[in-house]
């Protein structure tokens, strides 16, 4: 089981930028493992990428949804009044 660093709805920004995101979910890639190095019983698993989805409003009042690799990013600390900027990034896919 991966550790990952997010929750989803937590607000984060990209290492060295200062844009407020929301992370909205994760990358999930199925991958074929052969357990026991057994090539003849191969297995297909569902793992998370490193990727995290995370969703914004840019300068057009757009909202962007983009994947990240997750330690590119870092928890970002907010003024309540900048979260009232922004719509809800809370919607499902």
């Amino acid at each position: 089981m991966d550790t990952l660093k997010f929750m989803k709805g937590d607000w984060v920004k990209e290492k060295g930028n200062d844009q407020l995101m929301q992370v909205d979910d994760y990358q999930i890639v199925e991958t074929v493992v052969c357990p026991g190095g057994s090539a003849s019983l191969p297995v297909t698993k569902r793992v998370f990428s490193g990727k995290v989805w995370c969703t914004w409003v840019n300068e057009n009042k757009a909202v962007i949804t983009q994947p990240f690799w997750e330690d590119d990013l870092e928890p970002a600390s907010y003024r309540q009044e900048s979260v009232r900027a922004y719509p809800s990034l809370n919607h499902t896919h």
